[in-house]
């Protein structure tokens, strides 16, 4: 986003605040927004699935927004935040997942929450507020201000939280990442395991192994990783290992060396998904580390560009003294790692408790505990005014 169309966007979306915020506040609707996918996923769909099993009744809404970097996307996107600042100015509870521009662009009204989850587990590479090279104007002006709560995975991330999304620190809450739960559900992992299976069967009795690297740049000048020669590893390991690749969601490009891989993920599948069906993980800087070591797995990371990943983005591990799994500098290295089967997981448990709390498992009930609490009585009227500091203390709903 360029000066001119920041003046624009914010120009209109605080106009229509004032006007919206003449509407009564509905303090029984929940919204779940999002600007990254038009499906619901990862945090937000594990939110959204205990918040309807715990609270049926309430009104939820989903606002699923993603961001176009051309004209007409652009324009189309501008056009949806329309009904995103109607919604924030009229509910109760609002969760976003990443930065959200309705939010950002001026104070909400003390009658809503406003809560960030973050889309990743647990505090990898550096982001947000918080890269070595902060976000460029008027990115740099506007970015992650306006929550009254942010979600980190633990207590050890509370920090980098607050730095990264500009919210003090006591409102940072260590109540884990809701996108974890999922490995503490057999019956979901196994559907995951199935559905992956049936769209490629020739997985079926492999050693599966999974490259899931993370992006390099920023915005639209994100590029794949080109750190494995797929065809080179091809040729190192047996038949009976099976090679797949899961690139990046915001990239979803097909790689030239395609057909050196036995399956290529769909780019919009979960990665948390591809996890279960994996035996052995090549990634590099990816917060899906986190996940992988709650399955205590062989990790293989290949780290051949860290030296200049240290310098921008950054990263908040040491990943010569603080990180689990193998480090490789090159294809041929990943191999042979593969091939020792010398993995060693001991430390994958005080690795869990840092970056994931001493309880994984249970994160999306933590939430619907701390802002959904027990609901009022259902002949109280649903628009009576709430005093600003008991709703940022807790959302209380019908």
């Amino acid at each position: 986003m360029n000066r001119l169309e920041y003046l624009a966007a914010t120009a209109i979306l605080r106009w229509l605040r004032t006007v919206f915020s003449l509407l009564p506040v509905r303090r029984r609707r929940v919204v779940l927004a999002s600007p990254r996918h038009a499906r619901l996923e990862g945090n937000l769909r594990h939110l959204y699935q205990t918040m309807r099993r715990e609270h049926p009744d309430l009104d939820y809404v989903l606002l699923l927004e993603p961001y176009s970097y051309n004209l007409v996307g652009k324009l189309g996107y501008l056009l949806r935040l329309v009904r995103g600042m109607y919604y924030l100015c009229t509910s109760g509870l609002f969760i976003v997942d990443n930065a959200y521009l309705p939010v950002h662009v001026a104070p909400h009204r003390p009658e809503t929450t406003v809560v960030q989850v973050w889309h990743a587990a647990g505090a990898l590479k550096r982001f947000g507020m918080d890269t070595r090279r902060p976000p460029r104007d008027p990115e740099r002006r506007f970015l992650h201000r306006h929550y009254d709560y942010v979600v980190a995975s633990s207590e050890g991330t509370r920090e980098a939280y607050a730095r990264a999304l500009r919210t003090p620190l006591e409102r940072v809450l260590p109540l884990g990442a809701p996108r974890t739960d999922l490995f503490f559900d057999e019956a979901a992992m196994e559907s995951a395991r199935d559905r992956l299976l049936e769209l490629h069967p020739q997985l079926a009795g492999r050693k599966v192994i999974l490259y899931a690297p993370t992006f390099r740049g920023r915005g639209e000048r994100k590029r794949v990783a080109a750190g494995l020669d797929a065809k080179r590893l091809r040729e190192l390991l047996p038949a009976d290992h099976a090679i797949v690749l899961k690139s990046h969601p915001n990239l979803g490009a097909v790689p030239d060396d395609m057909d050196a891989y036995d399956a290529i993920i769909d780019p919009k599948t979960e990665i948390n998904d591809a996890l279960g069906l994996s035996d052995v993980l090549i990634t590099d800087y990816s917060s899906v580390i986190f996940e992988w070591a709650l399955l205590r797995r062989p990790l293989v990371l290949l780290t051949g560009d860290l030296d200049a990943y240290e310098v921008d983005p950054g990263l908040y591990l040491d990943y010569r003294s603080e990180m689990i799994g193998v480090r490789v500098p090159d294809t041929d290295a990943v191999a042979a790692a593969i091939l020792a089967e010398t993995f060693d997981v001991s430390g994958y448990d005080a690795f869990i408790d840092r970056h994931l709390g001493s309880r994984p498992g249970g994160a999306s009930l933590a939430f619907v505990e701390r802002f959904l609490p027990a609901r009022r009585a259902a002949d109280e009227p649903e628009e009576v005014p709430v005093a600003s500091d008991r709703l940022r203390s807790h959302v209380s709903h019908d």
